[in-house]
């Protein structure tokens, strides 16, 4: 009777179940991460309103958000369907960097999930008048990368934090230099009416302007046409826990289309 010959067993080595032992200790925090990005996105996603919740004009036909960390996980998906009586979200500006040093860990989600959706995407950096605006420029630089359909980058100005007007208008000059230097790109200025009177009127013409003013009464009061409006900050979006600021575009889709980075 011949012999029935014994099967080898296959053993790992010792150095190759170190290896995924460590493997699957460090792959943990970031697997657990995934799971709960994916679990909330898909909550965000069963958030649904009736409308904006807002007053919007009909004679703008470009509408869009803008967010930060604030908005938490947002389901962009969501965000992109919602369309009540025309009106739709075709872009959103991501808050990405703020003074020297704060990054919003939320925007590079955004800007990935807001891509993915189709909806164009720009970024902002939240300006500390009182800090150094190199150091700013290049926070903003190394953090926002553009590329081909996005919009311009935005800097927000709305505080003096104890500055002067020359030395605002000083350092915001800095910060647009060396940010259109760097992407070949001209800056877009948020700021409101108020602080846009008081600091930037006459100074800063050739750059246009993204302006916060919350009123149906009329449009934003200054004598330099403006290029956004954030018309509200109580709007109401499908995707989006809470409150968003909602904003339009002075022009038409076609114009919209040619603001794009090429």
């Amino acid at each position: 009777m011949a012999k029935r010959s014994k099967k080898a067993k296959y053993t790992l080595k010792p150095q190759i179940k170190r290896w995924l032992k460590l493997s699957l200790i460090l792959m943990s925090p970031i697997l657990l991460y995934v799971c709960y990005y994916a679990y909330k996105e898909f909550k965000a996603g069963l958030i649904k309103y009736k409308a904006f919740g807002i007053y919007i004009p009909n004679q703008y036909k470009v509408h869009g958000i803008d967010v930060s960390h604030y908005q938490q996980i947002i389901n962009w998906k969501s965000v992109k369907a919602m369309n009540i009586e025309g009106v739709n979200i075709d872009f959103a500006f991501l808050k990405a960097t703020q003074g020297t040093q704060t990054i919003d860990l939320q925007y590079f989600q955004n800007r990935l999930r807001a891509r993915k959706a189709d909806v164009a995407v720009g970024a902002y950096h939240f300006f500390v008048a009182s800090k150094d605006p190199v150091q700013q420029a290049n926070l903003f630089c190394k953090i926002v990368q553009i590329r081909k359909g996005d919009l311009p980058p935005v800097v927000d100005i709305e505080k003096e934090y104890h500055q002067s007007s020359d030395k605002i208008r000083k350092n915001l000059k800095t910060w647009l230099r060396l940010v259109e230097r760097r992407y070949d790109a001209k800056p877009i200025i948020y700021t409101n009416v108020d602080f846009y009177k008081n600091h930037l009127e006459g100074y800063f013409d050739s750059y246009p302007v993204w302006i916060a003013h919350y009123t149906k009464l009329r449009e934003p009061n200054i004598e330099k046409e403006w290029m956004f409006w954030q018309l509200s900050e109580e709007a109401t979006v499908n995707g989006i826990k809470g409150k968003v600021d909602f904003n339009v575009f002075n022009g038409s889709k076609e114009e919209f289309e040619k603001l794009k980075i090429k």
